[in-house]
Protein backbone atom coordinates (compact mmCIF):
# COMPACT_ATOMS: atom_id res chain seq x y z
CA UNK A 1 0.00 0.00 0.00
CA UNK A 2 1.29 3.42 -0.97
CA UNK A 3 0.99 6.26 1.53
CA UNK A 4 -0.06 9.50 -0.16
CA UNK A 5 1.75 12.77 0.60
CA UNK A 6 -1.16 14.19 2.59
CA UNK A 7 -1.37 10.98 4.60
CA UNK A 8 2.37 11.16 5.30
CA UNK A 9 1.99 14.80 6.41
CA UNK A 10 -0.79 13.80 8.78
CA UNK A 11 1.32 10.98 10.25
CA UNK A 12 4.22 13.37 10.62
CA UNK A 13 2.01 15.90 12.41
CA UNK A 14 0.56 13.23 14.67
CA UNK A 15 4.04 11.94 15.54
CA UNK A 16 5.18 15.48 16.25
CA UNK A 17 2.16 15.97 18.49
CA UNK A 18 2.93 12.78 20.41
CA UNK A 19 6.58 13.63 21.08
CA UNK A 20 5.65 17.16 22.15
CA UNK A 21 4.16 15.68 25.33
CA UNK A 22 7.30 13.68 26.18
CA UNK A 23 9.32 15.24 29.06
CA UNK A 24 12.68 14.67 27.36
CA UNK A 25 13.94 16.18 24.13
CA UNK A 26 13.63 14.35 20.82
CA UNK A 27 15.40 15.31 17.61
CA UNK A 28 15.43 13.38 14.33
CA UNK A 29 17.89 14.37 11.62
CA UNK A 30 17.44 13.32 8.01
CA UNK A 31 20.20 11.67 6.02
CA UNK A 32 20.95 15.15 4.68
CA UNK A 33 21.53 16.29 8.32
CA UNK A 34 18.46 18.53 8.57
CA UNK A 35 15.85 18.60 11.35
CA UNK A 36 12.88 16.34 10.51
CA UNK A 37 11.31 16.11 13.94
CA UNK A 38 11.92 18.10 17.14
CA UNK A 39 9.86 18.79 20.23
CA UNK A 40 9.68 21.81 22.55
CA UNK A 41 11.81 20.16 25.24
CA UNK A 42 14.59 19.68 22.70
CA UNK A 43 14.52 23.35 21.63
CA UNK A 44 14.77 24.33 25.29
CA UNK A 45 17.67 21.97 26.01
CA UNK A 46 19.48 23.08 22.84
CA UNK A 47 19.15 26.72 23.86
CA UNK A 48 16.82 27.63 20.96
CA UNK A 49 14.57 29.61 23.28
CA UNK A 50 13.37 32.12 20.68
CA UNK A 51 12.21 29.41 18.25
CA UNK A 52 9.29 27.02 18.26
CA UNK A 53 9.68 23.43 17.00
CA UNK A 54 8.04 24.38 13.67
CA UNK A 55 10.62 27.17 13.18
CA UNK A 56 13.46 24.66 13.44
CA UNK A 57 12.13 22.05 10.98
CA UNK A 58 14.42 21.68 7.92
CA UNK A 59 17.18 23.60 9.73
CA UNK A 60 20.75 22.26 9.35
CA UNK A 61 22.10 20.46 12.42
CA UNK A 62 24.93 23.00 12.81
CA UNK A 63 22.39 25.78 13.30
CA UNK A 64 20.30 23.69 15.67
CA UNK A 65 23.27 22.51 17.77
CA UNK A 66 25.25 25.77 17.62
CA UNK A 67 24.93 26.37 21.37
CA UNK A 68 26.53 23.00 22.13
CA UNK A 69 29.64 22.85 19.89
CA UNK A 70 30.88 19.68 21.57
CA UNK A 71 27.73 17.92 20.29
CA UNK A 72 28.57 19.11 16.76
CA UNK A 73 32.10 17.73 17.14
CA UNK A 74 30.88 14.34 18.37
CA UNK A 75 28.25 14.03 15.64
CA UNK A 76 30.68 14.96 12.88
CA UNK A 77 33.64 12.90 14.10
CA UNK A 78 31.71 9.77 15.02
CA UNK A 79 28.38 9.52 13.14
CA UNK A 80 28.98 11.55 9.96
CA UNK A 81 32.48 10.07 9.61
CA UNK A 82 30.95 6.60 9.88
CA UNK A 83 33.14 5.52 12.82
CA UNK A 84 30.26 4.75 15.17
CA UNK A 85 26.51 4.25 15.02
CA UNK A 86 25.85 5.64 18.46
CA UNK A 87 27.33 7.67 21.29
CA UNK A 88 26.33 9.18 24.63
CA UNK A 89 27.36 12.66 25.67
CA UNK A 90 26.88 14.45 28.99
CA UNK A 91 27.14 18.22 28.42
CA UNK A 92 25.88 21.62 29.55
CA UNK A 93 23.10 23.75 28.13
CA UNK A 94 24.44 27.07 29.36
CA UNK A 95 21.38 29.11 28.35
CA UNK A 96 19.24 27.30 30.94
CA UNK A 97 22.04 26.23 33.28
CA UNK A 98 21.12 22.61 32.69
CA UNK A 99 23.16 19.45 32.72
CA UNK A 100 21.85 17.39 29.85
CA UNK A 101 22.61 13.89 28.62
CA UNK A 102 22.42 13.31 24.88
CA UNK A 103 22.05 9.82 23.41
CA UNK A 104 22.62 9.60 19.67
CA UNK A 105 21.64 6.56 17.52
CA UNK A 106 22.07 6.16 13.77
CA UNK A 107 18.88 4.65 12.31
CA UNK A 108 18.14 2.96 9.02
CA UNK A 109 17.07 6.38 7.82
CA UNK A 110 18.38 9.43 9.64
CA UNK A 111 19.71 9.87 13.16
CA UNK A 112 17.81 10.01 16.47
CA UNK A 113 18.86 12.21 19.42
CA UNK A 114 17.32 11.78 22.88
CA UNK A 115 18.10 14.64 25.28
CA UNK A 116 17.53 14.13 29.01
CA UNK A 117 17.66 16.66 31.82
CA UNK A 118 20.05 15.26 34.42
CA UNK A 119 20.51 18.41 36.39
CA UNK A 120 19.82 16.82 39.74
CA UNK A 121 20.53 13.27 40.94
CA UNK A 122 21.65 11.71 37.68
CA UNK A 123 23.91 14.63 36.88
CA UNK A 124 25.44 14.43 40.35
CA UNK A 125 26.25 10.74 39.83
CA UNK A 126 27.81 11.52 36.49
CA UNK A 127 29.87 14.38 37.87
CA UNK A 128 31.39 12.23 40.57
CA UNK A 129 32.80 9.87 37.94
CA UNK A 130 33.60 12.22 35.06
CA UNK A 131 35.80 15.20 34.38
CA UNK A 132 33.65 18.32 34.13
CA UNK A 133 35.53 19.94 31.26
CA UNK A 134 36.05 17.05 28.84
CA UNK A 135 33.26 14.75 30.05
CA UNK A 136 35.76 11.89 30.08
CA UNK A 137 36.18 9.61 33.07
CA UNK A 138 38.12 11.16 35.96
CA UNK A 139 41.19 9.55 37.49
CA UNK A 140 39.38 7.86 40.37
CA UNK A 141 36.81 6.20 38.10
CA UNK A 142 39.48 5.16 35.61
CA UNK A 143 41.58 3.52 38.31
CA UNK A 144 38.53 1.61 39.59
CA UNK A 145 37.85 0.27 36.10
CA UNK A 146 41.54 -0.53 35.70
CA UNK A 147 41.56 -2.41 39.00
CA UNK A 148 38.60 -4.53 37.90
CA UNK A 149 40.26 -5.24 34.54
CA UNK A 150 43.54 -6.18 36.22
CA UNK A 151 41.82 -8.57 38.65
CA UNK A 152 40.03 -10.36 35.81
CA UNK A 153 42.94 -10.32 33.36
CA UNK A 154 45.13 -13.17 32.22
CA UNK A 155 48.07 -13.44 29.87
CA UNK A 156 45.79 -13.89 26.83
CA UNK A 157 43.65 -10.78 27.38
CA UNK A 158 46.04 -8.32 25.72
CA UNK A 159 44.67 -5.21 27.43
CA UNK A 160 46.96 -2.18 27.50
CA UNK A 161 47.13 1.13 29.34
CA UNK A 162 48.22 4.30 27.56
CA UNK A 163 49.28 7.44 29.38
CA UNK A 164 49.22 10.64 27.31
CA UNK A 165 50.78 13.96 28.30
CA UNK A 166 50.37 17.10 26.20
CA UNK A 167 53.69 18.77 25.40
CA UNK A 168 54.25 22.39 26.43
CA UNK A 169 50.59 22.81 27.37
CA UNK A 170 51.49 25.44 29.96
CA UNK A 171 52.84 27.57 27.11
CA UNK A 172 49.39 27.59 25.46
CA UNK A 173 47.77 28.77 28.71
CA UNK A 174 50.46 31.44 29.17
CA UNK A 175 50.22 32.76 25.60
CA UNK A 176 46.52 32.44 24.83
CA UNK A 177 44.86 32.13 28.23
CA UNK A 178 43.05 29.34 30.02
CA UNK A 179 39.95 29.58 27.82
CA UNK A 180 42.07 28.53 24.82
CA UNK A 181 43.70 25.86 26.96
CA UNK A 182 40.29 24.46 27.90
CA UNK A 183 39.26 24.40 24.25
CA UNK A 184 42.42 22.44 23.39
CA UNK A 185 41.66 19.89 26.12
CA UNK A 186 38.11 19.40 24.84
CA UNK A 187 39.30 18.92 21.27
CA UNK A 188 41.96 16.46 22.38
CA UNK A 189 39.27 14.53 24.26
CA UNK A 190 37.13 14.35 21.11
CA UNK A 191 40.14 13.12 19.11
CA UNK A 192 40.76 10.37 21.66
CA UNK A 193 37.14 9.22 21.60
CA UNK A 194 37.14 9.08 17.80
CA UNK A 195 40.19 6.76 17.73
CA UNK A 196 39.02 4.01 20.09
CA UNK A 197 36.05 1.68 20.41
CA UNK A 198 32.98 1.86 22.64
CA UNK A 199 34.44 -0.99 24.68
CA UNK A 200 37.54 1.05 25.57
CA UNK A 201 37.79 3.61 28.36
CA UNK A 202 39.20 7.14 28.24
CA UNK A 203 39.99 9.43 31.16
CA UNK A 204 41.44 12.81 31.90
CA UNK A 205 43.69 12.01 34.85
CA UNK A 206 45.37 15.40 35.36
CA UNK A 207 45.59 18.93 34.05
CA UNK A 208 47.04 17.99 30.66
CA UNK A 209 47.18 14.22 31.13
CA UNK A 210 44.92 11.56 29.66
CA UNK A 211 44.76 7.78 29.93
CA UNK A 212 43.32 5.01 27.77
CA UNK A 213 42.37 1.45 28.63
CA UNK A 214 42.31 -0.46 25.34
CA UNK A 215 40.98 -4.00 25.53
CA UNK A 216 41.85 -6.95 23.27
CA UNK A 217 44.76 -5.08 21.80
CA UNK A 218 48.43 -5.95 21.31
CA UNK A 219 51.17 -3.51 22.28
CA UNK A 220 52.05 -2.86 18.63
CA UNK A 221 48.41 -2.30 17.69
CA UNK A 222 48.11 0.12 20.61
CA UNK A 223 51.15 1.96 19.27
CA UNK A 224 49.46 2.28 15.87
CA UNK A 225 46.34 3.70 17.53
CA UNK A 226 48.42 6.23 19.45
CA UNK A 227 50.18 7.24 16.21
CA UNK A 228 46.77 8.10 14.75
CA UNK A 229 45.85 10.04 17.90
CA UNK A 230 49.16 11.92 17.74
CA UNK A 231 48.50 12.94 14.13
CA UNK A 232 44.95 14.06 14.94
CA UNK A 233 46.10 16.08 17.91
CA UNK A 234 48.84 17.75 15.86
CA UNK A 235 46.12 18.92 13.45
CA UNK A 236 44.46 20.87 16.27
CA UNK A 237 45.55 24.44 15.65
CA UNK A 238 44.17 27.51 17.42
CA UNK A 239 44.93 31.09 16.45
CA UNK A 240 45.55 33.63 19.21
CA UNK A 241 46.67 37.20 18.48
CA UNK A 242 47.72 36.13 15.00
CA UNK A 243 49.81 33.23 16.29
CA UNK A 244 49.06 29.61 15.44
CA UNK A 245 49.23 27.49 18.57
CA UNK A 246 50.08 23.90 17.78
CA UNK A 247 49.50 20.91 20.04
CA UNK A 248 51.57 17.75 20.41
CA UNK A 249 51.73 14.89 22.86
CA UNK A 250 53.92 12.18 24.32
CA UNK A 251 52.54 8.74 25.14
CA UNK A 252 53.61 5.73 27.18
CA UNK A 253 52.19 2.23 26.72
CA UNK A 254 52.21 -0.65 29.21
CA UNK A 255 50.47 -4.06 29.16
CA UNK A 256 48.06 -5.16 31.89
CA UNK A 257 50.05 -8.26 32.70
CA UNK A 258 49.84 -9.82 36.20
CA UNK A 259 52.97 -11.85 35.41
CA UNK A 260 54.96 -8.59 35.15
CA UNK A 261 53.19 -6.31 37.64
CA UNK A 262 52.09 -7.22 41.15
CA UNK A 263 49.20 -4.78 41.31
CA UNK A 264 47.37 -2.13 39.32
CA UNK A 265 49.50 0.65 40.85
CA UNK A 266 52.56 -0.88 39.20
CA UNK A 267 50.73 -0.99 35.86
CA UNK A 268 49.92 2.71 36.22
CA UNK A 269 53.48 3.53 37.21
CA UNK A 270 54.84 1.52 34.28
CA UNK A 271 52.67 3.48 31.81
CA UNK A 272 53.69 6.72 33.52
CA UNK A 273 57.35 5.73 33.27
CA UNK A 274 56.93 4.93 29.56
CA UNK A 275 55.34 8.36 29.04
CA UNK A 276 58.29 10.04 30.78
CA UNK A 277 60.68 8.11 28.52
CA UNK A 278 58.63 9.13 25.48
CA UNK A 279 59.12 12.79 26.36
CA UNK A 280 62.85 12.25 25.98
CA UNK A 281 62.38 10.95 22.44
CA UNK A 282 62.19 14.01 20.19
CA UNK A 283 61.39 11.88 17.12
CA UNK A 284 58.61 9.43 17.90
CA UNK A 285 57.35 10.58 21.32
CA UNK A 286 55.67 7.17 21.84
CA UNK A 287 57.26 4.54 24.06
CA UNK A 288 56.31 0.97 25.01
CA UNK A 289 57.68 0.03 28.42
CA UNK A 290 60.41 -2.56 27.85
CA UNK A 291 60.81 -5.19 30.55
CA UNK A 292 63.80 -6.71 28.72
CA UNK A 293 65.92 -3.64 29.39
CA UNK A 294 64.64 -3.32 32.94
CA UNK A 295 62.95 0.05 32.40
CA UNK A 296 60.29 -0.55 35.00
CA UNK A 297 62.79 -2.04 37.42
CA UNK A 298 64.82 1.15 36.98
CA UNK A 299 61.69 3.14 37.74
CA UNK A 300 61.11 1.12 40.93
CA UNK A 301 64.70 1.77 41.98
CA UNK A 302 64.18 5.48 41.38
CA UNK A 303 60.94 5.36 43.38
CA UNK A 304 62.63 3.62 46.30
CA UNK A 305 65.49 6.11 46.16
CA UNK A 306 63.04 9.00 46.10
CA UNK A 307 61.31 7.61 49.19
CA UNK A 308 64.72 7.41 50.91
CA UNK A 309 65.54 10.98 49.83
CA UNK A 310 62.21 12.34 51.06
CA UNK A 311 62.68 10.52 54.36
CA UNK A 312 66.16 12.06 54.67
CA UNK A 313 64.74 15.55 54.06
CA UNK A 314 61.95 15.06 56.58
CA UNK A 315 64.19 13.53 59.24
CA UNK A 316 67.38 15.51 58.69
CA UNK A 317 69.28 12.32 57.93
CA UNK A 318 71.56 13.44 55.13
CA UNK A 319 75.13 13.97 56.26
CA UNK A 320 78.08 16.02 55.01
CA UNK A 321 81.70 15.17 54.36
CA UNK A 322 84.51 17.55 53.41
CA UNK A 323 87.51 17.14 51.11
CA UNK A 324 90.48 19.49 51.19
CA UNK A 325 91.32 21.73 48.26
CA UNK A 326 95.07 22.20 48.64
CA UNK A 327 97.19 25.12 47.30
CA UNK A 328 99.97 24.04 44.94
CA UNK A 329 101.85 27.16 43.86
CA UNK A 330 100.79 29.79 46.37
CA UNK A 331 100.78 30.20 50.12
CA UNK A 332 97.33 30.29 51.66
CA UNK A 333 96.51 31.25 55.23
CA UNK A 334 93.36 29.16 55.18
CA UNK A 335 92.45 25.56 54.65
CA UNK A 336 89.66 25.12 52.16
CA UNK A 337 87.28 22.18 51.81
CA UNK A 338 84.60 21.17 49.34
CA UNK A 339 81.37 20.15 51.09
CA UNK A 340 79.99 16.88 49.73
CA UNK A 341 76.50 15.48 50.35
CA UNK A 342 76.08 11.88 51.45
CA UNK A 343 73.09 9.59 52.04
CA UNK A 344 72.69 6.19 53.70
CA UNK A 345 70.03 3.62 52.84
CA UNK A 346 67.82 2.00 55.45
CA UNK A 347 70.29 -0.84 55.86
CA UNK A 348 73.11 1.60 56.59
CA UNK A 349 74.97 1.30 53.29
CA UNK A 350 76.08 4.44 51.47
CA UNK A 351 74.12 5.43 48.36
CA UNK A 352 76.45 6.96 45.75
CA UNK A 353 75.65 10.60 44.90
CA UNK A 354 75.60 9.76 41.19
CA UNK A 355 72.57 7.57 41.95
CA UNK A 356 70.47 9.69 44.32
CA UNK A 357 71.20 13.19 42.97
CA UNK A 358 69.76 12.54 39.45
CA UNK A 359 66.63 11.11 41.09
CA UNK A 360 66.29 14.23 43.26
CA UNK A 361 66.77 16.41 40.19
CA UNK A 362 64.05 14.59 38.26
CA UNK A 363 61.74 14.98 41.26
CA UNK A 364 62.51 18.74 41.32
CA UNK A 365 63.64 18.70 44.97
CA UNK A 366 67.34 19.52 44.58
CA UNK A 367 66.74 23.17 45.50
CA UNK A 368 65.30 22.03 48.84
CA UNK A 369 68.30 19.76 49.42
CA UNK A 370 70.72 22.56 48.50
CA UNK A 371 69.15 24.75 51.17
CA UNK A 372 69.64 22.01 53.73
CA UNK A 373 73.32 21.72 52.75
CA UNK A 374 73.84 25.48 53.04
CA UNK A 375 72.14 25.77 56.42
CA UNK A 376 73.90 22.66 57.80
CA UNK A 377 77.31 23.83 56.59
CA UNK A 378 76.90 27.35 57.93
CA UNK A 379 75.81 25.97 61.29
CA UNK A 380 78.92 23.76 61.55
CA UNK A 381 81.87 25.78 60.23
CA UNK A 382 83.93 28.26 62.22
CA UNK A 383 86.26 31.10 61.32
CA UNK A 384 89.18 28.70 60.77
CA UNK A 385 87.82 27.04 57.63
CA UNK A 386 86.75 28.05 54.12
CA UNK A 387 84.27 25.95 52.16
CA UNK A 388 82.96 25.32 48.65
CA UNK A 389 79.29 24.38 48.31
CA UNK A 390 77.76 22.90 45.15
CA UNK A 391 74.53 24.39 43.78
CA UNK A 392 72.18 22.64 41.37
CA UNK A 393 70.61 24.24 38.32
CA UNK A 394 67.25 24.24 40.10
CA UNK A 395 68.73 26.40 42.85
CA UNK A 396 70.14 28.88 40.35
CA UNK A 397 66.59 29.47 39.09
CA UNK A 398 65.34 30.17 42.63
CA UNK A 399 65.39 33.94 42.98
CA UNK A 400 64.83 33.73 46.75
CA UNK A 401 67.96 31.63 47.36
CA UNK A 402 70.35 34.59 47.55
CA UNK A 403 68.24 36.10 50.31
CA UNK A 404 68.21 32.73 52.12
CA UNK A 405 72.03 32.50 51.94
CA UNK A 406 72.51 36.00 53.33
CA UNK A 407 70.00 35.24 56.10
CA UNK A 408 71.88 32.03 57.04
CA UNK A 409 75.24 33.86 57.09
CA UNK A 410 73.82 36.40 59.57
CA UNK A 411 72.23 33.70 61.70
CA UNK A 412 75.42 31.64 62.01
CA UNK A 413 77.91 34.53 61.81
CA UNK A 414 79.60 33.20 58.67
CA UNK A 415 81.94 35.58 56.83
CA UNK A 416 80.97 35.52 53.10
CA UNK A 417 84.72 35.44 52.30
CA UNK A 418 84.74 31.91 53.70
CA UNK A 419 82.28 30.59 51.11
CA UNK A 420 82.65 29.71 47.43
CA UNK A 421 79.66 28.40 45.50
CA UNK A 422 80.35 25.86 42.78
CA UNK A 423 78.12 25.77 39.70
CA UNK A 424 78.33 23.56 36.62
CA UNK A 425 78.12 24.58 32.99
CA UNK A 426 75.00 22.46 32.47
CA UNK A 427 73.32 24.32 35.35
CA UNK A 428 74.29 27.66 33.82
CA UNK A 429 72.97 26.75 30.37
CA UNK A 430 69.43 26.21 31.69
CA UNK A 431 69.07 29.90 32.53
CA UNK A 432 72.06 32.13 31.91
CA UNK A 433 70.28 35.39 32.80
CA UNK A 434 69.05 34.17 36.19
CA UNK A 435 72.50 32.75 36.93
CA UNK A 436 74.15 36.09 36.14
CA UNK A 437 71.74 37.92 38.46
CA UNK A 438 72.23 35.33 41.21
CA UNK A 439 76.04 35.56 41.04
CA UNK A 440 76.01 39.37 40.98
CA UNK A 441 73.73 39.66 44.01
CA UNK A 442 75.96 37.38 46.13
CA UNK A 443 79.31 38.72 44.91
CA UNK A 444 78.22 42.15 46.13
CA UNK A 445 78.05 40.57 49.59
CA UNK A 446 81.52 39.04 49.32
CA UNK A 447 80.83 35.46 48.17
CA UNK A 448 82.96 33.90 45.44
CA UNK A 449 82.08 31.47 42.66
CA UNK A 450 83.71 28.57 40.89
CA UNK A 451 82.70 27.03 37.55
CA UNK A 452 82.83 23.26 38.10
CA UNK A 453 83.62 20.45 35.63
CA UNK A 454 85.24 22.91 33.27
CA UNK A 455 86.17 21.53 29.85
CA UNK A 456 83.39 18.97 29.50
CA UNK A 457 81.35 21.27 27.26
CA UNK A 458 82.60 23.01 24.15
CA UNK A 459 80.76 26.17 25.14
CA UNK A 460 82.57 26.48 28.50
CA UNK A 461 84.84 29.30 27.30
CA UNK A 462 81.85 31.23 25.98
CA UNK A 463 80.19 31.27 29.41
CA UNK A 464 83.34 32.57 31.10
CA UNK A 465 82.86 35.80 29.19
CA UNK A 466 79.45 36.46 30.72
CA UNK A 467 79.84 34.92 34.22
CA UNK A 468 81.60 36.68 37.08
CA UNK A 469 83.28 33.59 38.50
CA UNK A 470 86.53 33.58 40.49
CA UNK A 471 87.76 30.01 39.96
CA UNK A 472 87.39 27.24 37.45
CA UNK A 473 87.66 23.57 38.38
CA UNK A 474 89.32 21.56 35.63
CA UNK A 475 87.29 18.42 35.07
CA UNK A 476 88.83 15.31 36.61
CA UNK A 477 88.37 13.27 33.42
CA UNK A 478 91.36 15.20 32.01
CA UNK A 479 93.37 15.52 35.24
CA UNK A 480 93.46 11.80 36.05
CA UNK A 481 95.19 10.98 32.73
CA UNK A 482 97.67 13.89 32.40
CA UNK A 483 100.71 11.60 32.81
CA UNK A 484 99.49 8.97 30.33
CA UNK A 485 97.50 10.82 27.68
CA UNK A 486 98.87 13.72 25.62
CA UNK A 487 95.40 15.03 24.82
CA UNK A 488 94.42 15.25 28.50
CA UNK A 489 97.76 16.89 29.31
CA UNK A 490 97.24 19.48 26.58
CA UNK A 491 93.67 20.18 27.76
CA UNK A 492 94.73 20.81 31.35
CA UNK A 493 97.58 23.09 30.18
CA UNK A 494 95.27 24.99 27.85
CA UNK A 495 92.52 25.52 30.43
CA UNK A 496 95.01 26.55 33.11
CA UNK A 497 96.85 29.04 30.86
CA UNK A 498 93.60 30.54 29.58
CA UNK A 499 92.19 30.95 33.07
CA UNK A 500 95.30 32.73 34.30
CA UNK A 501 95.27 35.10 31.31
CA UNK A 502 91.75 36.27 32.21
CA UNK A 503 92.54 36.57 35.91
CA UNK A 504 90.97 33.36 37.25
CA UNK A 505 92.50 30.73 39.51
CA UNK A 506 92.34 27.03 38.77
CA UNK A 507 91.52 23.91 40.75
CA UNK A 508 92.35 20.44 39.43
CA UNK A 509 90.05 17.59 40.47
CA UNK A 510 90.97 13.88 40.75
CA UNK A 511 94.53 14.46 41.99
CA UNK A 512 94.91 10.82 42.94
CA UNK A 513 98.70 10.34 42.99
CA UNK A 514 101.92 12.13 43.76
CA UNK A 515 102.90 12.04 40.06
CA UNK A 516 99.71 13.90 39.11
CA UNK A 517 100.26 16.50 41.85
CA UNK A 518 103.86 17.11 40.74
CA UNK A 519 102.79 17.52 37.12
CA UNK A 520 100.07 19.98 38.18
CA UNK A 521 102.70 21.99 40.04
CA UNK A 522 104.84 22.15 36.89
CA UNK A 523 101.83 23.49 35.00
CA UNK A 524 101.34 26.09 37.76
CA UNK A 525 97.80 24.97 38.52
CA UNK A 526 96.77 26.90 41.65
CA UNK A 527 94.94 24.22 43.68
CA UNK A 528 94.39 20.47 43.62
CA UNK A 529 91.79 18.17 45.10
CA UNK A 530 91.76 14.38 45.24
CA UNK A 531 92.22 11.25 47.33
CA UNK A 532 96.02 11.60 47.37
CA UNK A 533 95.68 14.96 49.10
CA UNK A 534 92.75 14.22 51.39
CA UNK A 535 90.05 11.57 51.52
CA UNK A 536 86.58 12.96 52.28
CA UNK A 537 86.05 13.25 56.03
CA UNK A 538 82.93 13.78 58.11
CA UNK A 539 82.42 17.52 58.38
CA UNK A 540 81.63 17.41 62.10
CA UNK A 541 84.78 15.34 62.76
CA UNK A 542 86.91 17.72 60.69
CA UNK A 543 85.58 20.79 62.50
CA UNK A 544 86.40 19.20 65.87
CA UNK A 545 89.98 18.62 64.71
CA UNK A 546 90.32 22.21 63.51
CA UNK A 547 88.91 23.47 66.81
CA UNK A 548 91.85 21.84 68.63
CA UNK A 549 94.43 23.78 66.62
CA UNK A 550 96.16 26.77 68.25
CA UNK A 551 94.21 30.03 68.22
CA UNK A 552 95.01 32.13 65.18
CA UNK A 553 95.97 29.10 63.09
CA UNK A 554 94.23 29.40 59.69
CA UNK A 555 92.21 32.33 61.01
CA UNK A 556 89.99 33.94 58.39
CA UNK A 557 91.06 37.54 57.84
CA UNK A 558 88.44 40.20 58.31
CA UNK A 559 90.34 42.39 55.85
CA UNK A 560 88.60 42.02 52.47
CA UNK A 561 91.79 42.74 50.52
CA UNK A 562 93.78 40.21 52.52
CA UNK A 563 91.06 37.61 52.04
CA UNK A 564 90.91 38.29 48.32
CA UNK A 565 94.67 37.78 47.98
CA UNK A 566 94.59 34.48 49.83
CA UNK A 567 92.58 32.69 47.14
CA UNK A 568 90.76 29.57 48.12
Amino acid sequence: MTIQFDQFTTLHEQLTGIISAIPFGVVVLSDSHEIEIINASATQFLGLTSQSPSDVIDQNYKDSFMNIPVLVDKYENLIVAGKRRKFALPCDSEQHNLNIYVTCQKMLKGTLFIIEDRTETKALIHKTSHDHLTQLLNRQSFEKILETTYQKSNINDNAVVVFIDLDRFKLINDIAGHAYGDEVLKRVATSLVSCVRDSDDIARIGGDEFALLIRNCSLNRAKDIVHVILQKVENINLISSGKVLGVSLSAGIAPIDPSKYDNVSQVINAADTACRLAKGDNEERIHIIDSYYGEFESYLQDTNLLNTINFAIANNSFYLVAQEISPLVCNSEHQHYEILLRLKSEDGTNIPPNLFIPVAERARIMAKIDRWVIAETFSKINSKVNVSINLSGQSLSDMTLAEFIICMSHRYQVNPKQVTFEITETAVISNIEKTQNFISSLKENGYTFSLDDFGTGLSSYQYLKSLRVDYIKIDGMFVKDINDDSFSHAMVCSINDFAHKIGLKTVAEFASSNDIVEELKKMKVDFAQGFFIHKPQLLAELINEIQLRPKGFYEVSSNPKASANNGL
